[in-house]
C-alpha cells in the first residue's frame, strides 16, 4: 500500500493575471488531500464514498480523447468543453488515462482518497490531486520520477480542467511552502523560504460560497473580454505582486494589506466577484483589514488579514460564516507511513 499526501494552495496575491504571463505568489495551506493506493486488475476509485469502477482500457481511452479534445480547444481558444468533458469524477480517469498512456502500464490501481481540502473553493483541489496521481502512480509503478518531472505531468494533467493554466498552483502543491511563480517555458519557480523565513501569521480563510462557474468557465470569461479593458488590470495584479514580495521580505504588513486590497479592486473590476464577497470584505477593510477572494474568485475561498487576528475572526463568524485558522508554508506533496 502507498500513502501520498498533498496540501492545498492559497495565493496571496497574482490569481488570473498569472495566467497573462505575470507573476504571482502562493503558499502551501495546512489541508492535504491524501491518497492509498495499491495495484488491481481494474481501475477502482473511493473517493470519500463515492465509488467508481472502469476497465483499463475504457480509463486509457478516456485519457486519449480528453488529450485530443484539448488539441481542438486550443485551436480556437475557448476550453470550456474539454473542461466540462474532464469535470468532476472524470477528472480522476482522464488523470489517470493520461498517466497509464504516458508510461504504457497495462495494470490497474485501487485508490481510496481522503480530503480535508474541500472542493472547487479556490485551494486548489485539482492540483492537489493532479500531483498526488502522478506521485502516486510513479510510486506504485516504481517508476521513481523526480519532484520536477511529478510537477511538470501534474501541469498536463491540470489543463484538462483549466484549458491554459499558469502551473503556478501544481508546481506551489508539489514542492510546498511559499512559491514565487511566472508562467513561461520553462516557467519560473523559485521557493521564498530565504527570502521570507518567518511564519505568516494573522491570514484566515473562509469560505463564502460555493461558485457558479468551475475555474476554467472564470478563466474563460476573463479571456473573453475586451483585451483594452482587461489589460490595465491584469497588470496592476502583476505589479501588486513584485510589490507584496519587497512588501513580505521587509515585514511591511501595512503595505501587504494595501496590496491585497489592490489586487482585489482590480479582480472585482474584472467582473470576478459575488455581492456575498462584497459585503464581507468591505466590512474586513472598514476594521483596518484587507480581503480577496482567491483562485479562480467568483465566490470561493476568501483570504483575509488584520494584526488583531481574534477581531478579525469574530467579524468573520458574526457575518455568518466561519473562519478557518490554518497553517501557511506547509510541506508540499510526500509519501505518509
Amino acid at each position: 500500500m502507498v500513502r501520498v499526501s498533498v496540501p492545498g494552495k492559497v495565493h496571496l496575491v497574482g490569481e488570473h493575471a498569472v495566467v497573462y504571463g505575470e507573476p504571482t505568489i502562493l503558499a502551501t495551506v495546512g489541508k492535504r488531500i491524501f491518497i492509498n493506493t495499491r495495484k488491481g486488475e481494474k481501475i477502482r476509485i473511493d473517493d470519500e464514498g463515492e465509488k467508481l469502477e472502469w476497465n483499463i482500457e475504457e480509463v486509457k481511452e478516456f485519457g486519449e480523447k480528453v488529450s485530443e479534445v484539448w488539441e481542438k480547444c486550443k485551436e480556437k481558444n475557448d476550453f470550456s468543453e474539454v473542461a466540462k468533458l474532464a469535470h468532476g469524477k472524470n477528472f480522476a480517469k482522464a488523470a489517470l488515462g493520461f498517466l497509464l498512456n504516458e508510461f504504457n502500464i497495462d495494470e490497474g490501481l485501487v485508490l481510496r482518497i481522503e480530503s480535508d481540502l474541500p472542493k472547487g473553493v479556490g485551494l486548489g483541489y485539482s492540483a492537489a490531486l493532479s500531483v498526488g496521481l502522478v506521485k502516486t502512480v510513479s510510486e506504485v509503478f516504481g517508476l521513481g520520477l523526480s519532484l520536477e518531472k511529478v510537477n511538470d505531468l501534474a501541469y498536463e494533467i491540470e489543463k484538462f480542467v483549466h484549458g491554459t493554466p499558469s502551473g503556478g498552483d501544481n508546481s506551489t502543491c508539489c514542492f510546498g511552502g511559499l512559491i514565487w511563480f511566472e508562467k513561461g517555458n520553462p516557467p519560473v519557480i523559485e521557493s521564498l523560504q530565504k527570502e521570507v523565513p518567518y511564519k505568516l501569521e494573522n491570514f484566515v480563510l473562509a469560505c463564502i460560497k460555493e461558485p457558479e462557474k468551475n475555474t476554467g468557465e472564470l478563466v474563460q470569461m476573463v479571456r473573453d473580454l475586451n483585451p483594452e479593458f482587461r489589460e490595465p488590470r491584469i497588470k496592476a495584479i502583476g505589479r501588486a505582486s513584485w510589490e507584496m514580495r519587497k512588501a513580505l521580505r521587509e515585514k511591511d504588513f501595512q503595505k501587504v494589506k494595501e496590496l491585497i486590497n489592490l489586487a482585489w479592486k482590480n479582480l472585482s473590476e474584472l467582473g470576478l466577484s459575488v455581492p456575498e464577497a462584497d459585503e464581507i470584505i468591505d466590512k474586513i477593510v472598514s476594521i483596518g483589514g484587507a480581503a480577496k477572494l482567491c483562485g479562480a474568485c467568483g465566490g470561493g475561498i476568501m483570504l483575509a488579514y488584520h494584526e488583531d487576528k481574534e477581531r478579525l475572526k469574530n467579524l468573520i463568524r458574526e457575518s455568518g460564516y466561519e473562519p478557518w485558522d490554518v497553517e501557511l508554508g506547509v510541506e508540499g506533496v510526500k509519501m505518509e507511513v
